[in-house]
């Protein structure tokens, strides 16, 4: 998804107490000279499927049968839950039958950790639209399951040259139905990242004369073949760089979409659909040149095998899979070759052009091993996409419901540094599948990510009860304008310990902006001291501290995230306010915008 400034924080004006203040809630306060401490506990959860050898979920276990350990090293389990779906496939114990029941039709909600949030991502690049609908059909009876769990919510993405949302989160069966319905109807960029067959041919069938062996081994060619031959492999080394490009910018893009999704709370998972991502770029024209020219000599030391590896995008899959793991997110994957390889059938000229039959069944695979490594490292699992319904969909329908999640105290908190997780089952021939490392992202960094995620998705809660208003936007210049973001905490809410003849606390305060294009202006911070003398406390107590920002905007629709930790208590919040600039509306002081809680 792509970024760029919008905006920038331009002033931060100094607090105000009591400048915009509704009476908070009273909250107990620490005596004058009392002492207080913060203690954090990192609380890890990990999401661990557990199947018998057939592939069916298994009901019934513990906390007792699993041992979890963190860079080799045994931890203790804090928290244990296993899904609805999991619990009434096991024998009711007397507690559990002498609790009362919902009533019938009543959903169990699941804890806010539980709930489910899936982005179906459609990779329309090197896929054929006959290949696309039909894996559509299985992501349709995916949808169909997720949305029977409670709290469950669903998205549709496309991927072609850039991330396209076409349908946000919802539990809406017909919007998504829709959704699909338009997506199935577009064309898509079959060509893609395995550039264009008419490339191919072009550039390789220039050379009219075929090389033929000389008794020394060697190839016989005219001049001209052969300076027609040297050209085209300089067309194929671009070429093959192009798509080297063009795929880590999609990993880039897929990066950037894995991130905006790590401040939603619950479990996330991506279920992509496609024909897989070439590890090597452009391997399979390096391929054709060699099988075409290589014995001709008129290349020294050409190596398709060399140039393919200098090509390769491993350390982008790596980043994406740890961004995965460190933002709780499970990549599924929907293989929508039906398990033949990538791409359609090639033609007769290219036919005769590829003397080496295994020309291209390196970057295929390659594309098939993509998909495996996302879903293996993550979690998840692969499906290969046949025009039949597949028992392998069935299992990721179960994973969806049947799962249980495991939660320990890490003993560092947000260190910044991966961390491997390994999940052992103390029952015989079963199978486990969980994300395999994670990384320990820092306090600040998990601030940003809740703006990040208030932006695209309207997630957030406000535990400080905090609220943002926009003021009268200013045109500065052509195309810009001043919009004053006001940011409110009621004192009441803030921890604030005695020192130096008042009470002293901490607020940091992050900003983040959208505009209608969903171009992002990424998180920043500031971090402002509270202070209130002894004398004004009661009374302080009883409003609001107040600061301003001015953002330098474009006009249009834009949209304000602002996430507050109180830095003592480490209570955080996070508000959006939506709004429009440039059309002269006069918000006047003191309204609240578009507040979400």
């Amino acid at each position: 998804m792509a970024t760029a400034n919008l905006g920038r924080v331009a002033v931060a004006l100094a607090a105000v107490v009591g400048l915009a203040g509704r009476p908070a809630a009273a909250q107990d306060k620490a005596p004058v000279g009392a002492f207080s401490d913060t203690a954090q506990v990192n609380l890890i959860n990990v999401d661990v499927f557990v199947a018998d050898k057939a592939g069916k979920a298994v009901p019934g276990l513990r906390p007792e049968d699993f041992e979890v350990f963190e860079d080799g090293v045994r931890v203790v389990l804090t928290n244990f839950y296993a899904s609805p779906a999991l619990r009434a496939a096991t024998a009711a114990t007397a507690a559990e039958a002498a609790t009362p029941s919902p009533q019938a039709g009543e959903p169990v909600l699941p804890p806010l950790e539980q709930r489910l949030s899936l982005v179906l991502l459609v990779d329309d690049t090197g896929i054929t639209p006959a290949q696309r609908n039909v894996a559509l059909r299985h992501a349709q009876a995916l949808i169909d399951a997720a949305l029977k769990l409670p709290h469950a919510e669903v998205m549709v993405v496309t991927y072609a040259q850039a991330a396209r949302i076409r349908q946000r989160f919802t539990n809406d069966a017909a919007a998504l139905a829709a959704a699909l319905k338009a997506v199935a109807a577009e064309p898509t960029d079959s060509v893609g990242a395995d550039l264009s067959n008419a490339l191919i041919e072009g550039v390789m069938s220039r050379s009219t004369t075929a090389p033929r062996a000389a008794g020394g081994g060697g190839a016989l060619m005219s001049d001209f073949d052969r300076e027609d031959a040297l050209s085209s492999l300089q067309a194929v080394r671009a070429a093959a760089e192009q798509a080297h490009e063009r795929v880590r910018a999609m990993l880039a893009a897929m990066k950037s979409f894995v991130s905006t999704l790590a401040g939603l709370p619950g479990r996330k998972v991506i279920c992509y659909v496609g024909n897989g991502i070439p590890q090597r770029p452009g391997e399979t024209l390096l391929e054709r040149w060699e099988s075409r020219f290589g014995s001709s000599n008129i290349a020294p030391g050409f190596s398709a095998a060399i140039e393919a590896n200098r090509l390769s995008v491993t350390p982008e899959f790596r980043d994406l899979v740890a961004r995965a793991n460190a933002d709780r997110v499970t990549f599924y994957a929907l293989d929508a070759t039906g398990g033949g390889g990538s791409g359609g059938s090639l033609s007769a000229e290219q036919v005769n052009l590829d003397a080496d039959l295994s020309v291209g069944k390196g970057e295929a695979m390659g594309r098939g091993y993509s998909l495996q490594y996302l879903a293996h490292a993550t979690g998840g699992t692969t499906v290969v996409s046949t025009p039949q319904a597949s028992p392998a969909l069935a299992r990721i329908v179960d994973d969806f419901g049947a799962f249980y999640s495991l939660a320990y105290a890490a003993p560092h908190i947000g260190d910044g540094k991966d961390h491997s997780i390994s999940v052992k089952v103390k029952r015989d021939g079963v199978i486990v599948r969980h994300r395999r490392h994670y990384l320990d992202k820092t306090a600040d960094d998990r601030m940003a990510d809740r703006s990040l995620a208030a932006l695209m998705y309207d997630s957030g809660s406000n535990g400080l009860d905090a609220g943002v208003a926009v003021g009268n936007d200013e045109l500065q210049k052509s195309n810009v304008f001043l919009v004053p973001v006001m940011v409110t905490i009621p004192l009441a809410r803030l921890a604030l310990l005695p020192k130096n003849g008042g009470q002293e606390g901490s607020i940091s305060i992050w900003l983040a902006a959208k505009d209608g294009d969903d171009r992002i202006t990424l998180p920043t911070k500031r971090v402002f001291a509270v202070r209130i003398p002894e004398a004004e406390l009661p009374g302080a107590l009883r409003k609001s501290v107040s600061y301003v920002f001015k953002l330098l905007m474009t006009p249009g629709a834009q949209t304000v995230a602002v996430s507050v930790r109180d830095d003592l208590s480490q209570v955080e919040s996070t508000v959006t306010a939506r709004f429009t600039v440039g059309r002269g509306e006069k918000r006047g002081p003191g309204v609240l915008v578009g507040m979400t809680m």
